[in-house]
């Protein structure tokens, strides 16, 4: 059910502003360009929040690029036309006023959405753990509009990632909406060591969930994971493939030596590598930091190829 809205929200939306633009023509400028706005700012938000590859191709978000082109081109046109004038009726202006509103509403959240691929602090520097592909980042950002890692107090997770691959069409699986683990092109990749460093601790035994279905303890919530420290900070991978890590604890790490192999351990719905990196803090707290890739971060809906 979650993934048919979800559809719905990434698809169904754009057609229904689509529809509703061109049928419903506004009898005043004012009321043109308010709706324009309004729909713009809704399309270019999917834009930036939506998670393309997880409904059919990451490449489907570039139709929502022409929408919003295709919207202010005919708003521009008609505004030219001269055949529009000014609202008349009570209820056309209480509707313009709802409608610039929910506009300036919707732009907040753009502003968010952008604002979330900055980061304030430098982070560390580590190597892309997965090899042979390009990826696509479904959650990451600096602040909760794109990263639904973010809390309002720090943890260690604070500015972790989700991570996907995708094919060349754009898609994360064989099959769109999918539930079937091996249809996923990221389940069984390999995970690869970011840093040199040393094994803190690993679990291995948990088994790993078909589709959506989360039949797993609290104690079991991060499946199956590696815990790694290198540089002072701890980087932590969960949700790998039962029975499927390579390393042991204590042990020392080379950067590029194989840990294991992605899953959808723990709570997980969907196969994807989780990502993190943390440091302690002066109260002896673990919390999260950057991570940079050749010296950039990645937010939602970057690519990384490698």
């Amino acid at each position: 059910m979650e993934k048919i809205v979800f559809t719905l929200i990434h698809l169904g939306l754009p057609f229904l502003i689509l529809t509703d633009f061109i049928s419903r023509k506004p009898k005043s400028n004012i009321g043109l360009l308010a709706k324009s706005i309004l729909y713009s700012a809704i399309l270019f938000f999917l834009y930036l929040w939506g998670q393309w590859p997880l409904v059919g191709s990451y490449y489907l978000r570039y139709i929502i690029l022409l929408l919003i082109i295709y919207i202010v081109s005919a708003t521009i046109l008609r505004l030219r036309s001269g055949n529009l004038g000014k609202p008349n009726r009570l209820f056309s202006k209480i509707s313009i006023g709802v409608t610039t509103l929910l506009a300036l509403m919707v732009l907040m959240m753009v502003f968010n959405a952008i604002r979330g691929r900055y980061y304030v602090d430098r982070g560390i520097e580590l190597s892309f753990p997965l090899r042979g592909g390009t990826y696509y980042v479904s959650s990451g950002g600096s602040n909760k509009m794109i990263n639904n890692h973010i809390r309002d107090f720090p943890t260690a997770q604070q500015y972790a990632m989700d991570i996907n691959q995708i094919d060349s069409f754009g898609s994360a699986s064989k099959k769109m909406m999918s539930n079937k683990n091996e249809e996923h092109y990221i389940f069984s990749d390999t995970v690869y060591c970011p840093c040199d460093g040393i094994i803190l601790d690993t679990k291995t035994a948990v088994k790993d969930n078909e589709g959506v279905n989360m039949n797993v303890s609290s104690e079991d919530g991060t499946g199956n994971y590696i815990e790694l420290k290198c540089d002072g900070a701890h980087i932590f991978i969960p949700h790998f493939k039962q029975h499927s890590i390579f390393v042991s604890k204590d042990s020392y790490v080379k950067e590029g030596t194989p840990l294991g192999l992605v899953g959808i351990s723990g709570f997980s719905q969907e196969p994807h590598l989780h990502f993190q990196a943390a440091v302690y803090n002066k109260d002896s707290v673990l919390v999260g930091i950057p991570i940079r890739f050749k010296g950039k971060t990645l937010s939602r809906n970057d690519l990384y190829k490698n």
